[in-house]
């Protein structure tokens, strides 16, 4: 085979461009989408922690309240 046929088989043609942009394009969505998230759960646990603090700060004996209690070994 000449050479310039094999180079025809190697160039994408304008879909599998298309179709390579796309996927790329939902794999970034994707990882944006977790990372919205972790971010939002981040932001609960720390707000949960920040609340248990300002109890304690303050003295209060009843900062128990705020807390949720231990699971037992072997339940979830």
């Amino acid at each position: 085979m000449p050479r310039h046929e094999d180079e025809e088989y190697l160039e994408q043609d304008d879909e599998e461009r298309d179709a390579a942009g796309r996927r790329k394009s939902l794999i970034a969505l994707a990882v944006m989408a977790v990372l919205v998230v972790a971010g939002i759960v981040l932001v609960e646990r720390l707000r949960a922690v920040s609340a248990v603090q300002d109890c304690l700060m303050t003295r209060a004996t009843n900062c128990n309240d705020l807390v949720s209690p231990p699971l037992q070994a072997g339940s979830r």
